[in-house]
């Protein structure tokens, strides 16, 4: 292995504990402290001296702060509880109910369509009886969902308007 770069990896997680710790060991003098600690090679090259190489990764190391038992050791309630209630306009909610459903009848309406092209005859052909009863299929089945979307947006539009009366539970 190079010693150079072995000089420089130390050197760098000296740095980084001493700048990332909450404590200093050491002061941080130049004069004092790093030039004492390196030696100049033969290319000029500062390196670390190699009987404090060994040493040096211990004594910067922070100490290691034992648990105290009187703390908890995770977070107390109301850690990963649901929040409260949030008060929100009557409008705005009727607003995203609306988008919502008129979202899904324009899908069931687009679905319907490309149900029955799927079904169509061929350019120049004539549409074949069967042709015609599944093409009738599809559309039943597609409004049938139109249906079931608009009365799904009337309940939940009237639900909004009771709740805003107070109203919460019918008998």
């Amino acid at each position: 292995m190079d010693t150079s770069n072995s000089a420089k990896k130390t050197v760098r997680s000296m740095l980084q504990a001493l700048t990332h710790s909450d404590r200093s060991y050491r002061s941080m003098s130049p004069s004092t402290d790093t030039e004492a600690r390196y030696k100049k090679g033969k290319n000029g090259i500062k390196r670390l001296k190699v009987e404090e190489r060994d040493a040096e990764p211990q004594a910067i190391r922070p100490k290691r702060e034992e648990p105290n038992d009187e703390e908890p050791m995770f977070l107390l309630p109301p850690f990963r509880q649901t929040p409260g209630p949030i008060s929100v306009s009557q409008s705005y909610i009727r607003r995203l109910i609306l988008e919502h459903w008129n979202a899904e009848i324009r899908y069931c309406e687009k679905a319907k369509k490309l149900g029955q092209l799927e079904i169509g005859p061929a350019p120049g052909l004539r549409l074949t009886i069967i042709q015609a009863s599944l093409q009738r299929l599809v559309a039943d089945r597609w409004d049938a969902e139109v249906k079931r979307c608009e009365e799904a947006k009337r309940a939940q539009l009237l639900e909004l308007l009771l709740a805003a009366h107070g109203i919460t539970r019918l008998v």
